[in-house]
């Protein structure tokens, strides 16, 4: 016989899935979660009293096509760190899309509904929190809007810490109070995330405002680099890190698409447009436009009349 946990009216029960029927009728049924044979969890008894800050349950989940997860106007926080794998996430009607090295955190008395992608099934560290704390501490550190977290592989550490203290024998009120302290540094590093995100994007506009102001003569990376006083390297991780592409690829990339627009609709010749765009030499622009395009010059201005 195949038992399962159940979340009725905020209260977990062991039980089988007739039981749980049995038990629905004239009961609000707010979640079932399937307790998967290679599912780590450990719940922890609801108390009497509604303190500032609860476990309802912590674990390690490795999901398949089964794993879907809803909740609406649930007291209950979520937070969770993908490990590997990829799925789906709707808040408030809004979809996202988390994957490896991902952080989301689902606030208290929200619309949200999760789920894997059965071909990349995720493989998460998560924890369920709640309390009177929880909510005021997500809004005092600025995330009550905020949902998704990429790339956050340095805060996989924290969820394993949460985790870890929650298998130690000592008494419940001194695994809630560490914690606890746990989750407020991970709100902490979360706020700096975003910090530190907005810092880096207004300097990379201005990197990519730069380049596009420039692309009419010949840059290189120390000049590039230099536009926001800083070095070649870190440049090239910042853009990277925001646009996905080098400063310097998305430089050469910008005056290819400006060279094929005035192939495509100007009559001027091949070196009349690599001299327009600032090229010294017309064959390195040649060998420039077929590297990127994938053809000559000639051929695609041929191919855009056609």
């Amino acid at each position: 016989m195949k038992w399962y946990h159940f979340i009725i009216n905020n209260e977990i029960l062991n039980c089988t899935i007739a039981d749980a029927k049995e038990r629905r009728e004239g009961i609000v049924l707010d979640l079932i979660l399937p307790q998967y044979e290679y599912e780590d969890v450990k719940c922890f008894a609801k108390p009497i009293d509604t303190p500032p800050f609860w476990i309802e349950m912590t674990g390690i989940s490795n999901c398949d096509e089964r794993y879907r997860i809803s909740r609406e106007d649930s007291p209950i926080a979520v937070c969770e760190y993908i490990i590997k794998g990829s799925g789906n996430l709707c808040m408030n009607q809004k979809m996202y899309h988390p994957k490896a090295g991902d952080v989301y955190i689902l606030s208290p008395y929200t619309k949200h509904e999760y789920y894997t992608n059965p071909d990349e099934p995720w493989v998460k560290m998560f924890f369920n929190i709640y309390g009177s704390s929880v909510s005021p501490l997500i809004q005092s550190f600025g995330l009550k809007d905020k949902v998704v977290f990429s790339n956050c592989e340095e805060l996989r550490e924290l969820f394993e810490a949460f985790y870890k203290k929650t298998q130690e024998h000592v008494p419940v009120e001194w695994i809630m109070e560490e914690c606890n302290i746990i989750f407020i540094r991970l709100l902490s590093r979360l706020r700096s995330r975003i910090a530190e995100k907005n810092e880096n994007s207004m300097e990379a506009q201005a990197i990519k405002h730069f380049i596009e102001s420039n692309i009419h003569r010949e840059l290189t990376m120390k000049e590039i680099s230099a536009s926001i006083y800083r070095s070649a390297d870190y440049t090239n991780r910042l853009f990277k890190r925001c646009y996905d592409i080098t400063p310097y690829a998305y430089y050469i990339n910008l005056r290819i698409e400006r060279a094929k627009a005035l192939l495509q609709h100007t009559s001027l010749s091949i070196q009349e447009i690599s001299e327009k765009l600032g090229y010294k030499n017309e064959q390195y622009f040649s060998k420039q436009f077929r590297h990127v395009a994938g053809m000559t010059a000639s051929s695609y201005r041929r191919n855009g009349q056609g």
